[in-house]
């Protein structure tokens, strides 16, 4: 069973923006009766492998938090979610099925690929043993490589750890792969990325916001921008 316990991250120091709160007040409505466990650096070593050591001293927390989110939960378990989660319904039916994670809408629909994106939502007991492959593949890596290039993000290591798996198609449209219930994208990332248009369905639990920490400040700003022409109303439960 997954421990009732949310888990999310919040490195560097500042204070939650706006959004961060807004979200963190509807899991605490949404599914009052889970603990939510903040993870920084008073509880989590960034120092503890190069990936995380090199991220922090570049003021990249959003990575930091990619592996610390792993860490967290092969040692603890629970539900992770990302601070710009929205939660329109209790997560409790998805957890019940076991561990689960969610998949965000591709660029283009007619590539097949898995997307899965963990900070939409993942849950699972202490001890999952693909988290565990995830965790000795990211202390492998540096952050930035000897060329200067970064790395891959977390979504192409999942990709590309998830290919050697086999994946069975289950009846609602999700996938069961790697020991988890892979949702596809209605139910956890109806805000598609790239083009703003937000699709909630009866079966969305949540919207991903994407607040975009991970990208510098011109390209974020150039996101958000595109997200505030489309986004007019599409906060579902504060409007």
């Amino acid at each position: 069973m997954i421990p009732r316990t949310i888990h999310y991250c919040w490195f560097g120091g500042s204070a939650l923006p706006e959004l961060a709160v807004r979200c963190l007040a509807s899991w605490r409505e949404q599914m009052p009766d889970w603990e939510l466990k903040r993870w920084d650096e008073s509880n989590f070593d960034v120092q503890s492998v190069p990936y995380t050591r090199e991220a922090y001293r570049l003021g990249q927390y959003a990575y930091v938090s990619d592996y610390a989110r792993l860490w967290v939960l092969y040692h603890h378990g629970g539900i992770y979610l990302d601070t710009d989660v929205e939660l329109l319904r209790p997560l409790d039916d998805l957890a019940a099925q076991g561990a689960f994670m969610g998949q965000e809408q591709p660029e283009r629909h007619d590539n097949n690929s898995l997307h899965c994106a963990m900070g939409l939502g993942m849950g699972c007991e202490a001890g999952h043993p693909f988290i565990g492959r995830m965790l000795e593949h990211y202390r492998t890596l540096h952050f930035v490589s000897r060329t200067g290039q970064q790395g891959d993000t977390i979504v192409d290591i999942t990709r590309q750890l998830l290919t050697d798996e086999t994946a069975e198609p289950l009846d609602n449209g999700a996938l069961r792969c790697a020991g988890f219930t892979i949702y596809p994208w209605q139910y956890l990332c109806p805000l598609n990325y790239f083009t703003g248009q937000l699709d909630v369905r009866p079966e969305t639990h949540a919207i991903h916001h994407y607040a975009a920490s991970w990208v510098d400040n011109r390209e974020r700003e150039s996101l958000l921008h595109k997200l505030r022409r489309r986004l007019h109303g599409a906060w579902v439960r504060w409007g």
